[in-house]
């Protein structure tokens, strides 16, 4: 199998997945609205990341995932949620964007080494190797990013399936070199770079060296 099979397998993975997301992303944000009101956003900017992330991983735990995904993560740590599929040796990890802090919107891995080495990844156009090699190759490492469509109303989102190159660098946009918007119903659009607008907003300025910490401590 090849990283260019890998790419189509993402994009027919991510239409597979698109009803189940867009359910889970929808239930878990109007669930996060009723439990942080009365405490403002912007002046909370980490409670409704947090709180979605909690509430999508309750939502896929209660909910079949379909095409042989798994919910992961440690839960412990600040809410790490993910998706594994061991066949497809893939992993994706639930996060927000930040398009107003990072050009393209796709978080930076900070400074722990852990998400560093999930961010640095090798481009889907080299090869893999072949079974049963494959079984003891890294996963194909993807993030499934969130963001509000309109951060003045905070209710209603998007998401993409996002293939990271490098750990990134602060002020500089995340190389990738695969990235899926994911649309209601199933539907995806695939494409190299972000189409974000330097006036979408994002009021999360938490460090994302501090969103989650890998060590469990």
């Amino acid at each position: 199998m090849t990283k260019g099979e890998i790419r189509q397998i993402v994009e027919v993975q991510a239409q597979a997945l698109g009803p189940v997301l867009h359910a889970g992303a929808a239930t878990s944000l109007a669930a996060s609205l009723t439990r942080n009101k009365g405490l403002r956003h912007d002046k909370y900017p980490h409670l409704m990341p947090l709180t979605v992330r909690a509430e999508m991983r309750e939502f896929l735990e209660s909910d079949l995932v379909p095409n042989g995904w798994l919910v992961g993560g440690d839960s412990r740590k600040m809410g790490q949620l993910l998706l594994t599929h061991a066949d497809l040796n893939m992993e994706m990890q639930f996060l927000k964007e930040r398009r107003r802090t990072y050009p393209g919107g796709v978080p930076v891995a900070g400074k722990n080494e852990t998400r560093r080495q999930r961010w640095f990844s090798d481009p889907l156009d080299v090869a893999l190797p072949e079974p049963p090699q494959i079984e003891t190759a890294d996963p194909v490492r993807l993030l499934l990013l969130w963001d509000f469509l309109d951060a003045q109303t905070l209710d209603q989102f998007t998401l993409r399936i996002v293939h990271t190159l490098a750990p990134g660098v602060y002020g500089k946009a995340v190389p990738c070199d695969l990235i899926v918007d994911v649309q209601d119903g199933g539907s995806i659009f695939s494409h190299l770079k972000f189409p974000g607008s330097p006036e979408d907003d994002d009021f999360f300025m938490v460090e994302i060296a501090n969103e989650e910490d890998e060590s469990g401590s």
